[in-house]
């Protein structure tokens, strides 16, 4: 019989977690509890974090440079954004050498970390992860818990005093933040205002919520009838904002922010009225679905106007604007995907906030984070990736972070920087970032967001139901009844082999 992935990635967390904590001791003295950094997985209690697990003054006695290799699965403007830091940060001191190792996609990064938990000292100093990622980081023991490194720097850790709420909130579990930086984006509609103009709409309003945009796409399909107004990647984050900015969690235990989630809540209200809206948008053909294999399509499909509407991420803007303003040729940059073809440069776009069921805005923190890795490393590697994490977040480099590599401002001393707000107002890609940045600011502090240890199981599963339906015509309700079934025996799987 075959091993389900779940029930692998189960076996290798748990097959590694004693000799973690061994390995991971040379960072720190004290009890094997202490160097856990508080007992924040499956249990649902909550400890005070022990700063000894940060050695921040370890630098200091290191003979020579000390190497930090820093894993990522980004691409485009954004990775080459991490690149420039890491070489700009190299230049201005030398008790550091940060070396940047892209690893393909999230999802290759995170097979190959999990794979190398059998051997830590293959491991990086710094994960640049997915923000699904937290749970396992916690319950893997991999990972320095930054509120331990703020513990024991508190005049760095001063610059976390700027971090926007719902970002720390959103990266902390039971009162404890675990990543050092973050890369935070959103998602975010963007629109042929020239479709829009065609169709009778006002091409500087964009739809607010999912109504809205079927009304749009009805209007474009009137005049372009040979066109799929609307064009959707298969992926479970725009239900995962839709849902918790309705304030309906996905997993038990207040979304996962209490302890250990073992319930599935996925079939809620959101889902249904989700399901539905997107099956008969597919239906009345106003609708296009693009497998989430393929990464670049519902791109494309917009780059050639074959569709009017797209949601997605808010970290293409500048790579958007980028090809289509020609300042970038794609095959300069890793775009995933082939462009040749597409008219870009005739191409009118717009961004507007995130429809929702009622409202715009965002309903969670998404985007990425940065981990510093303990197991594995010696006191002097993991003073040198707190020394980069405490320069990356300044607010120099966090500006660049969002003018070249579009992640938005989560310090208030990058947001309220003079240069990143004359980018906001003067040039499109700055605006439509600020765009996406008012609908980050909506997100609600007090609910973040869920976090989930099969988290990767829960968005394969929403995907293939997506997909199984809007491409492959089997009923939505059927797929996603299924999504549930296979959501709860991973969550099932992931308690009893890592968090029981």
């Amino acid at each position: 019989m075959s091993t389900s992935p779940s029930r692998t990635l189960a076996i290798r967390i748990a097959a590694v977690t004693a000799s973690l904590v061994m390995v991971g001791s040379a960072c720190s003295g004290g009890s094997d509890d202490e160097k856990s950094g508080g007992d924040n997985g499956g249990d649902g209690s909550e400890s005070a974090v022990d700063a000894s697990l940060c050695p921040v003054d370890a630098l200091d006695g290191a003979d020579g440079p000390v190497e930090v290799v820093l894993w990522h699965g980004i691409t485009g403007l954004a990775a080459q954004t991490l690149d420039d830091l890491a070489e700009k940060y190299n230049a201005e001191q030398d008790r550091v050498t940060v070396r940047v190792e892209s690893q393909g996609t999230y999802e290759e990064q995170q097979k190959k970390y999990t794979d190398s938990l059998r051997d830590p000292a293959n491991l990086p100093g710094i994960l640049l992860a997915e923000d699904t990622n937290t749970q396992f980081m916690i319950d893997s023991q991999s990972a320095i818990p930054a509120a331990a490194c703020i513990e024991a720097d508190p005049d760095a850790g001063e610059v976390y005093d700027q971090l926007m709420p719902a970002v720390k909130e959103g990266y902390s579990v039971q009162g404890v933040q675990w990543p050092a930086s973050f890369g935070v984006s959103t998602p975010v509609i963007y629109y042929n205002k020239s479709h829009f103009t065609e169709a009778g709409l006002d091409p500087e309003s964009p739809p607010q919520t999912l109504a809205e945009i079927k009304s749009a796409a009805e209007a474009i399909k009137a005049v372009r009838p040979d066109s799929f107004p609307f064009v959707y990647r298969a992926d479970a984050w725009w239900l995962e904002h839709l849902s918790t900015n309705a304030g309906d969690a996905l997993v038990n235990m207040d979304n996962g922010r209490e302890g250990l989630a073992d319930t599935s809540e996925l079939l809620n209200e959101s889902t249904a009225e989700w399901t539905t809206w997107m099956e008969e948008m597919s239906n009345e053909g106003l609708q296009q679905t693009k497998a989430y294999s393929q990464t670049i399509d519902a791109y494309l499909a917009v780059a050639n106007q074959a569709s009017s509407m797209l949601i997605e991420t808010s970290t293409a803007a500048t790579t958007v604007d980028a090809l289509i303003t020609g300042t970038v040729e794609a095959d300069d940059i890793d775009t995933g995907g082939d462009f040749s073809g597409a008219q870009i440069p005739d191409l009118e776009i717009g961004v507007g906030q995130l429809p929702g069921f009622e409202k715009v805005g965002s309903g969670q923190v998404g985007g990425n984070a940065w981990y510093i890795v303990g197991v594995g490393r010696s006191p002097e590697q993991v003073a040198a990736a707190w020394d980069y994490m405490k320069w990356v977040n300044q607010t120099d480099n966090q500006v660049l972070w969002t003018l070249q590599g579009s992640y938005l401002p989560v310090f208030s001393g990058a947001a309220e920087s003079p240069e990143l707000q004359a980018y906001f107002t003067d040039t499109l890609p700055g605006e439509w970032l600020a765009t996406a940045f008012e609908s980050l600011q909506k997100v609600n502090p007090d609910f973040p967001g869920p976090v989930i240890g099969p988290y990767k199981e829960f968005r394969s599963e929403v995907r293939n139901a997506l997909e199984t339906s809007l491409i492959g015509g089997t009923p939505i309700d059927e797929t996603f009844d299924a999504a549930n079934t296979q959501f709860q025996a991973a969550l099932d799987t992931y308690k009893a082999e890592v968090g029981g």
